[in-house]
C-alpha cells in the first residue's frame, strides 16, 4: 500500500519526457481554456480533467454528486488511462476528445435564455432547467 510522502514525492517528481510533451501539446494545442500543472482542467466551465502521473495519464468525466439541494461533491469519472510506454499522444487525444464530446452531451438548455449550460450550474423554475443568470434573485433549489 504506497504511502502519502510516497505519493507526494511521485508527484512532485518532473514527469518523463514524453509526458511532458504530451501535456504541452495539450496546454498548447486545445481550444479550450486549461489550467492546472500536472492536473489539467479544461474548459470553463470543466469539460474534463487530465491527470498526468510518473508513468502515465489519466481522463476523468467531471460530475457532481448532490447530497442535498445546496450540498454537492465532485465525483469524476475515470474514461481511460494512457501509459507512456505503449500509449501515443493521438489515443490520448481522441479519449480527452471523446471525453468532452459525452460532457457536452449532459450539458442542457436554459429554458429562458437558451444558453446551453454544465448541470451542475441549473437550477429549476417550475420544472424546467434555469441557468443562474436568469434564476437570479428568484428563490429556487440547484
Amino acid at each position: 500500500m504506497p504511502s502519502k510522502l510516497l505519493d507526494a514525492l511521485l508527484l512532485a517528481m518532473p514527469l518523463p519526457p514524453v509526458l511532458e510533451t504530451w501535456r504541452q501539446h495539450l496546454k498548447n494545442q486545445l481550444p479550450y481554456p486549461v489550467q492546472g500543472a500536472q492536473t489539467l482542467f479544461i474548459g470553463d466551465p470543466t469539460l474534463v480533467i487530465v491527470v498526468f502521473q510518473h508513468d502515465k495519464v489519466e481522463v476523468l468525466l467531471p460530475a457532481i454528486q448532490w447530497r442535498h439541494h445546496d450540498i454537492h461533491t465532485a465525483k469524476p469519472t475515470s474514461q481511460g488511462v494512457i501509459t507512456a510506454h505503449n500509449g501515443t499522444l493521438e489515443q490520448l487525444l481522441a479519449l480527452v476528445e471523446n471525453t468532452i464530446a459525452l460532457r457536452l452531451k449532459s450539458f442542457h438548455e436554459c429554458s429562458c435564455c437558451g444558453t446551453r449550460s454544465a448541470p451542475e450550474t441549473l437550477g429549476s423554475l417550475q420544472g424546467e432547467p434555469v441557468c443562474r443568470h436568469c434564476i437570479k434573485g428568484r428563490r429556487v433549489l440547484f
